[in-house]
C-alpha cells in the first residue's frame, strides 16, 4: 500500500530525481547516495500509462521512500497553481489529454506552455513533481 505525502514530501521527492540540483540522488538525513528501484509494473485501468512500485533508499541509512512513479512524454495544454494538464500519446499510439496535481514553478509552466515543447513529465503518486526532459 502506497503512503500519502504531503507537499513537503513531494518535494523530497522531487529533489531526489532533479539531475540538475545537489540533492539529487542524495540521502535527506545522512547525505550519502541515493538508488532508485522500479519494481512491478502497477495495473491501474484508469491510467494510460504505466506506472512503477517504485522504492528510493538510501545506500548507508534506513531513509526508504516506496511510491508509484511514470513519466509522460507531452506539453503542457493548460494549469493552473494547482493542475496542469499535458497533451500526449499513450503508450498504444492514443491522444491522452492527462490532468495531475503538480508542484512545478509557475514561470516554467507558463514558458512550456507558450514554446508548446515536448518535454518528459515525472510523475510520483498521481503528482507531476519534475520536468526531465
Amino acid at each position: 500500500m502506497k503512503a500519502k505525502y504531503n507537499k513537503k514530501d513531494m518535494e523530497v521527492l522531487a529533489d531526489l530525481w532533479d539531475k540538475t540540483g545537489d540533492k539529487s540522488l542524495v540521502c535527506p538525513q545522512c547525505e550519502h547516495k541515493m538508488v532508485i528501484v522500479q519494481v512491478e509494473p502497477i495495473h491501474d485501468a484508469e491510467n494510460a500509462y504505466i506506472p512503477y512500485d517504485t522504492i528510493i533508499e538510501c545506500t548507508s541509512c534506513d531513509f526508504k521512500i516506496r511510491a508509484e512513479s511514470f513519466s509522460i512524454l507531452g506539453c503542457v495544454k493548460n494549469f493552473n497553481l494547482k493542475h496542469i494538464e499535458i497533451a500526449s500519446w499513450s503508450p498504444s499510439g492514443s491522444r491522452v489529454l492527462s490532468r495531475y496535481e503538480h508542484i512545478l514553478d509557475y514561470e516554467l509552466l507558463k514558458k512550456l506552455k507558450e514554446s508548446a515543447e515536448l518535454k518528459e513529465f515525472l510523475i510520483v503518486n498521481k503528482q507531476v513533481i519534475q520536468v526531465i526532459g
